[in-house]
């Protein structure tokens, strides 16, 4: 029962899930993951043989402070990116079982969940009834969506 739960809010999140890996592109735009590169590598200065003022921790501070903006920068564009591969991931995921499905399952599943078309609605246009369609669409979503649990 749970896991059905989960597949019908995934599933009902499917828009929402292209919008945001739209929005993710955007936001990436030129970005490359760092794979643990930290900020350090980007940045390389800031070492006691630059410092202006021996004695003073000044540029280190200045450096350091870089560094950690640097850091902060690259650790939320590698939390973005990431993102944008899980959802990604579930978006193709979700496809691909679509096109297994005959017709008029995959009209039931992309109209009640990611359509928000009513079992009434889709019962006239498949012509079948409400109570059947609710039963298919169970059976449906056991059979081929469990691997999105």
């Amino acid at each position: 029962m749970q896991d059905i739960r989960l597949i019908e809010e995934k599933l009902k999140s499917y828009k929402l899930l292209k919008v945001e890996v739209d929005n993710l592109e955007i936001d990436l735009e030129g970005y490359r993951p760092s794979y643990g590169s930290g900020a350090t590598e980007v940045y390389a200065g800031g070492n006691k043989n630059n410092n202006p003022i021996p004695g003073r921790s000044t540029a280190r501070c200045a450096t350091s402070l870089i560094e950690d903006t640097l850091m902060g920068r690259t650790q939320d564009l590698d939390e973005k990116y990431f993102r944008l591969l899980e959802c990604r991931r579930l978006i193709k995921k979700i496809d691909n079982i679509l096109e297994t499905l005959s017709d008029r399952d995959r009209k039931l599943i992309e109209g009640f969940y990611i359509k928000s078309t009513t079992l009434l609605e889709l019962s006239l246009e498949l012509n079948m009834n409400p109570d059947y369609l609710s039963a298919l669409k169970r059976s449906i979503l056991e059979k081929y969506f469990y691997t999105l649990s």
